[in-house]
């Protein structure tokens, strides 16, 4: 054997080397993988703490690094037709009733794995009514979409995430359901117009 191996020792080597450069290869692939795994931004929006229309509406930072939110969105749809505003700040809670202005607003930081409450769905459904001033009755509300924008701090970057809720009428009030576990994200790539639209502060149906 190691006679063979004597006579063979050019390819012996060359073998090594490129298996070498393999196991190099995968582990930097992993380790590429894990790094980009890490500073992804995943931002979870789910109802909870109450049942019916006063479910609350919580958003969870559930990436590595802190993220600011910026804008918190609304997206009210009947019967096909589909209407959008922000609904960040929390112009329900009169001035005078707070010693903290910051409760009145849904800016703000979340560390990772943080969890904030943004209102019940119910009063995020009527923040969005009042804006819009549109003809709006819970009646006729077939779908809710919340949609959170944010700031990645580490990547300086826009990221969101968004996720629609069913609704549901019945004897004491509305019912509101996920239509999917998940919260779908979205990357800035496919909606940079639309962020730049939701940040300036411009209001689009």
């Amino acid at each position: 054997m190691l006679a063979f191996l004597m006579n063979h020792i050019e390819f012996v080597n060359a073998f090594l080397n490129a298996t070498m450069v393999l196991i190099w290869t995968v582990y930097l692939q992993v380790f590429l993988m894990s790094h980009l795994r890490q500073g992804r931004n995943v931002i979870h929006i789910d109802l909870g703490a109450a049942q019916g229309a006063r479910s609350r509406c919580l958003v969870t930072n559930l990436g590595a690094t802190a993220i600011y939110v910026q804008a918190i969105i609304a997206e009210l749809s009947s019967k096909g037709h589909a209407s959008r505003t922000r609904i960040t700040d929390r112009d329900e809670i009169s001035e005078n009733d707070i010693e903290d202005p910051l409760a009145r607003t849904n800016r703000g930081t979340l560390q990772p794995g943080q969890t904030v409450d943004i209102g019940s769905l119910d009063d995020l459904v009527s923040r969005a009514r009042i804006r819009l001033e549109e003809d709006w009755k819970s009646d006729d509300i077939d779908t809710v979409t919340i949609t959170v924008v944010a700031i990645s701090g580490q990547l300086d970057r826009v990221v969101g995430a968004s996720k629609t809720f069913n609704s549901e009428r019945d004897a004491k009030g509305n019912n509101f359901s996920a239509k999917d576990i998940l919260t779908q994200q979205i990357r800035p790539r496919q909606t940079r117009e639309q962020f730049s639209k939701l940040l300036s502060g411009q209001r689009f149906t």
